[in-house]
């Protein structure tokens, strides 16, 4: 996915976040334990022909009509792509200043890149269903990753004062963006988005200490929530044989 359409369907996820229980919707059959129902109203359809779904795990849920997941046995994972949500800049020592859009170092970039692949593969690996693919394959589905609008709020303890300690209740934000898609024509089907605070409390009163392994650990939590949650969205949907139509 390129940059532009990536922010396209950041913009598209951002609205149905919005929208999501203000919307209507309609069941359309499937299993009958598990319904699907798919959202009306704007932003309900994608400009790829994904249609909104009210389903969890995650708050934001994409699916193709008439698609099936059972033939897939295997999952190709793409490096995540990573675009914060405005340019970053660098802290001013002993001003106090917060709420603002601090830059990641190149290492520390590089380690949240890391700490996604290996999340993902780590639970991936745990499902009967899935093993990881090298290349693309009839039966594999490649999964694409990512992180937008991603706003660091806490200053790098690089760029803070040598007795300065910044505490916090959570570093910053960022969007998930992940598409499923088959590995050999490329066509899109399942699309999910949340966003979510990158904290190792509740986001609201436990403070703790900004430094490079809290920040770390709080990422981590983070990706290691949405690596389950993605093996159970892709489990669920396995399990219906087709999607039904919309």
């Amino acid at each position: 996915m390129n940059s532009s359409l990536r922010l396209r369907f950041c913009v598209l996820f951002l609205a149905a976040l919005g929208v999501a229980c203000a919307s209507g919707s309609r069941h359309a059959g499937g299993d009958a334990s598990r319904p699907i129902y798919f959202a009306s109203g704007k932003d309900a359809v994608t400009p790829d022909g994904l249609h909104r779904v009210k389903w969890e795990p995650f708050a934001t849920s994409f699916v193709r009509p008439g698609a099936t997941l059972e033939g897939y046995t295997a999952v190709l994972l793409d490096a995540v792509t990573i675009a914060y949500q405005s340019p970053p800049r660098r802290y001013a020592p002993g001003t106090g200043a917060m709420n603002a859009n601090f830059a990641l170092s190149p290492r520390a970039t590089d380690h949240m890149k890391r700490y996604f692949h290996e999340a993902l593969v780590e639970e991936l690996i745990q499902s009967e269903d899935f093993r990881i693919a090298t290349a693309p394959g009839p039966d594999v589905l490649r999964i694409s990753g990512h992180i937008v609008n991603l706003l660091i709020t806490a200053p790098p303890e690089r760029e803070q004062l040598p007795d300065e300690k910044v505490y916090v209740t959570s570093t910053g934000s960022m969007t998930l963006l992940l598409d499923a898609r088959d590995s050999l024509s490329g066509e899109p089907l399942v699309r999910v988005g949340e966003r979510r605070d990158i904290t190792l409390g509740d986001g609201v009163s436990q403070f703790y200490w900004s430094n490079p392994v809290s920040s770390a650990g709080a990422v981590q939590l983070v990706f290691d929530d949405w690596a389950r949650r993605l093996r159970v969205e892709l489990d669920q949907f396995k399990s219906l044989h087709e999607i039904p139509g919309a």
